[in-house]
């Protein structure tokens, strides 16, 4: 018997989602902003006081802005009522996440923050984010927060809209049995003295006081110990700079350190040891640190350095190079760096590293390195003589790479640039520059961005289809200043890539391709 629509078990009036337990709700509601799960209060009695028992709490203060209201202090007072009158009413239960962004639109009191955290701490919290500017410069930490048994997984991003410098106050005791993700950033703000640096992660009590003056001059040494469990830490713009860091975690997987100073203006004089045996992934973003041992990474899978040179190391000119007293100093400290990730499989360096790598030819032929694991490699550079022979060696000393990727922006000699298309030019390509290289039996993949068309881009991909047994693909990208220009540079790379296609090629069976894009400013 065809069965009557109105008994149909998917009745179109039934409302399937209330009838889900609370567990399924909250999982959806997971997914959304607080400010629209309160407004499922409306729906019917069974939402009323859902939203007063969700464990995941997501506050961001920019959807508290609409059309009409353009004064940013109302609007940040909204979102900071919005929380307030959230965490107040809500129920026993406890709470897995609280994410708090409350920096786009204005300053929040102290006392509030304080208030939001210690409501967080007693319902068990689990991971906790706080990203805020505060209307004081300086921040008292709550002692709950540094006892919290529960936190896993911590993020603070403070910084002030009016102070320079945020100072840091810390509770006596401090322990975080649980905890495995720490993030902290400080807006150029400092940790501080040594002691107080270090309560902060080994838990030991100290005195409850920042002091700039004494950061700058006194050498601060940092052991940071007891955090057995710590499986992430990224550090940013915590003043490291000038400081002895000794880094021990076991557990430790990923770790990232970016002390970035704008201009730079400021030494870094630190000398950083890290021991990390479980390590798989290591970030180095700031100015060249005076000293950095890396003790047992034998499990790092990727590496990252993006390393500056301080400015005062670098000459005049249009195309600056580090000055001839330094360039075997750089060498050195790059090479030290190169040492610890023997064992690395990914690793990616940018064009300050490179030019200081190679700025002493006689300390790499005499300190030969070897990266025998390595099958990705990542390099950003300009395309002068001296950087293509740095990217060789890195090559030389990497037998098992698989796939290159290179970055060879922006222009960093007086090399011409022409039609490089030109049958004009294809024999003095041919016999080419003398660039140092061996064969290489495991290259499959070669991306190069930024093609400009100087002679040393041309030398470095004859190069390579000269050297390489096994290649099977070469990407090569380039662009243009407006799309006006863009069929006639496509047209270009044709005929450059066909003109590739004449040179001695070690793999038969590579094929290059092209593309072009159009560079918006």
């Amino acid at each position: 018997m065809k069965q009557s629509k109105g008994n149909s078990s998917f009745s179109g009036n039934e409302d399937r989602i209330s009838s889900l337990p609370d567990a399924l709700i909250h999982e959806i509601l997971a997914f959304m902003d607080m400010k629209y799960v309160v407004q499922t209060c409306v729906l019917s009695k069974r939402w009323r006081y859902i939203w007063t028992s969700v464990p995941v709490l997501h506050f961001e203060d920019y959807l508290h802005k609409d059309e009409e209201e353009a004064d940013l202090d109302l609007v940040h007072m909204s979102f900071v009522n919005f929380v307030k009158k959230v965490l107040s009413l809500r129920d026993n239960s406890d709470i897995h996440t609280l994410y708090l962004n409350g920096d786009n639109n204005g300053a929040t009191i102290v006392d509030d923050i304080c208030k939001w955290i210690t409501t967080a701490v007693s319902h068990n919290v689990q991971e906790l984010t706080i990203k805020i500017c505060i209307d004081e410069d300086f921040f008292e930490i709550p002692a709950c927060l540094c006892t919290c048994k529960s936190l896993t997984k911590l993020e603070l991003v403070l910084g002030t809209l009016w102070a320079d410098e945020c100072k840091v106050i810390l509770p006596c005791t401090m322990s975080l049995p649980r905890i495995k993700s720490l993030r902290l950033r400080f807006f150029y703000q400092l940790i501080g003295k040594e002691k107080l640096a270090n309560k902060f992660f080994s838990g030991f009590p100290t005195q409850r006081s920042l002091d700039r003056d004494n950061r700058r001059l006194n050498k601060v040494n940092l052991n940071i110990l007891s955090l057995p469990n710590l499986e992430s830490l990224v550090t940013r713009d915590c003043g490291f700079d000038d400081m002895n860091l000794n880094i021990s975690f076991p557990k430790l997987k990923y770790f990232a350190l970016n002390d970035f100073k704008p201009n730079g203006e400021i030494e870094n004089t630190g000398e950083y040891k890290l021991y990390a045996p479980s390590l798989a992934s290591f970030v180095i973003k700031g100015y060249m640190p005076t000293s950095f041992t890396l003790e047992n990474l034998s499990s790092l899978v990727r590496a990252d350095m993006c390393i500056w040179i301080k400015r005062e190391d670098i000459g005049d000119g249009v195309f600056p190079e580090i000055r001839a007293e330094k360039k075997e100093y750089y060498t050195q400290l790059t090479m030290r760096f190169l040492r610890g990730f023997h064992s690395v499989k990914a690793l990616t360096l940018n064009g300050s590293f490179l030019k200081a790598l190679g700025g002493s030819p006689d300390i790499l032929d005499s300190q030969p390195l070897e990266f025998y694991h390595l099958h990705f490699l990542k390099l950003s550079g300009g395309s002068s003589r001296d950087s293509l022979r740095t990217i060789f060696y890195m090559l030389k000393i990497s037998p098992n790479i698989k796939a290159l990727y290179l970055r060879l922006g922006p222009q960093d000699s007086f090399d011409p640039v022409f039609p490089f298309y030109h049958e004009s030019n294809a024999e003095e390509i041919r016999r080419g520059l003398a660039l140092p290289c061996c064969m290489i039996y495991h290259l499959k993949f070669v991306k190069i961005k930024y093609i400009r068309g100087c002679v040393n881009e041309l030398n470095l991909l004859a190069t390579l289809l000269k050297h390489s047994m096994v290649l099977e693909k070469v990407m090569l990208c380039s662009r243009c200043l407006n799309k006006y220009h863009l069929k006639e540079k496509e047209e270009e790379m044709e005929k450059f890539r066909e003109m590739l296609l004449t040179f001695p090629r070690a793999s038969a069976n590579v094929v290059i391709s092209y593309s072009v894009s159009v560079w918006y400013f």
